[in-house]
């Protein structure tokens, strides 16, 4: 009773160590999880579980024969000279009370509920496996009780283990709700500090590389079996904020493949020259889709209006391509803005193919350069990657973010 550790205790403690673990917590973890489910997973690892009594089974008692030995100084008059007796026949009654399997039930039986009796202790009770037992002595050494006797014991050690187990898990409950509320306070309060800090945030911003890969050969298949792990209570996933980017190498590889297949276009311009915009950028759409795969959709580069390509991913369209015929500096300019129009904060590239069928390609060259420069969203970085490829970096509507833009010239004029 008095001096035994009691389930407020032992939650006191508890509080101080969940402080500490939600302190070590990656900031990625903490920002990136969503507050219940995060304090729940923790609280799972350190709350206790209250006793279930067992509704399947039924309360039981049963009487017990047992031998003991009697010492001398418990015996009477002149019998306490003859020593200690032996292998003395008694009989207690044991009142059994079933309850479920509990992985915390070592811990609850050393705790004290915040109400307890002063008539009996935890001590004087047994925690088995899946029940919690009393026992009573019946007969001992000139002691013996009646049926009725044996019946009020039964009642009363039924009472008090129903009683206990009643304290510990009104204890074990409220303690439970504080804990659980002091968790949440404590991941809240550190979000909070973490959030104040904008530089750190953008900082965490998880960036996502689009899943683009060459398709490869159908003999190269790898066959995965997949195992399907038991289930458990694991750590929520951290969902930061994202950024979807493509990564350079992969545009790189992409405009490659364009500039390859435009250029072909050059050598046999009376092919093409009666081509529009849409025919050209149904021939570029289908050799991309026959090199590059992707993890969203059947065809990872499609068509989305007239002469747009856009590369699709599940959350988004992150590449965008215009195809075009010249049509002078103005009209350039103008897809410029059209290319922007599509440009979100997502997109970190875009792609401007141009198709001239007019004698003076260097004209064509000079304008279009021109028009980039002079262009009101234009933020520099010009630079000429070949004769007819050149690059700049544009703003979109935030005016924090730049896109960079390729641009993309072949000449398809045939006498």
């Amino acid at each position: 009773m008095f001096g035994q550790p009691s389930i407020s205790d032992y939650y006191r403690q508890l509080q101080e160590q969940v402080r500490s673990e939600v302190l070590r917590e990656s900031e990625e973890q903490i920002l990136g999880s969503d507050v219940d489910e995060l304090a729940q997973y923790i609280f799972e690892r350190y709350a206790l579980s209250p006793i279930e009594v067992d509704s399947e089974r039924e309360t039981s008692w049963d009487l017990q024969d047992y031998l003991k030995d009697i010492p001398a100084n418990r015996r009477e008059g002149f019998y306490a000279n003859e020593g200690t007796l032996r292998d003395f026949a008694a009989q207690r009654g044991i009142v059994e009370v079933p309850i479920l399997p509990n992985k915390d039930l070592d811990t609850i039986s050393k705790l004290q509920g915040n109400t307890f009796s002063m008539s009996y202790s935890d001590k004087d009770f047994h925690w088995g496996h899946d029940t919690v037992s009393r026992s009573f002595p019946v007969k001992d050494y000139q002691y013996q009780i009646d049926e009725q006797g044996i019946a009020n014991e039964v009642k009363r050690m039924h009472q008090s283990i129903e009683e206990t187990i009643r304290w510990k898990n009104e204890a074990i409950v409220k303690c439970n709700q504080e804990l659980l509320a002091h968790i949440k306070f404590h991941i809240q309060q550190r979000r909070g500090a973490i959030e104040q800090q904008k530089d750190k945030m953008a900082a965490l911003t998880k960036t996502i590389d689009i899943p683009l890969k060459k398709k490869p050969s159908a003999g190269a298949q790898v066959v995965r079996v997949a195992h399907t792990p038991l289930v458990q209570r694991i750590k929520p996933k951290a969902k930061l904020p994202e950024e979807y980017v493509l990564d350079a190498a992969r545009v790189h590889d992409i405009i490659s493949l364009l500039d390859n297949q435009a250029r072909s276009f050059e050598q046999t311009p009376q092919v093409f020259k009666d081509l529009g915009e849409e025919n050209l950028r149904d021939v570029l759409l289908s050799n991309l889709n026959s090199v590059f795969e992707g993890g969203a959709t059947g065809e990872t580069f499609s068509k989305n209006g007239k002469t747009d390509i856009y590369l699709k991913i599940a959350k988004g369209q992150i590449l965008i391509c215009e195809c075009k015929i010249w049509g002078g500096k103005a009209l350039y300019a103008e897809t410029i803005d059209q290319l922007r129009s599509y440009l979100t904060w997502r997109h970190n590239y875009g792609i401007m193919i141009t198709f001239a069928h007019i004698k003076d390609f260097t004209k064509v060259l000079r304008e279009s350069e021109e028009a980039i420069k002079n262009h009101p969203s234009y933020l520099g970085g010009f630079k000429k990657i070949a004769d007819t490829h050149f690059v700049s970096k544009h703003k979109v509507d935030d005016d924090e973010k730049e896109v960079e833009v390729h641009h993309l010239f072949y000449h398809l004029y045939a006498k």
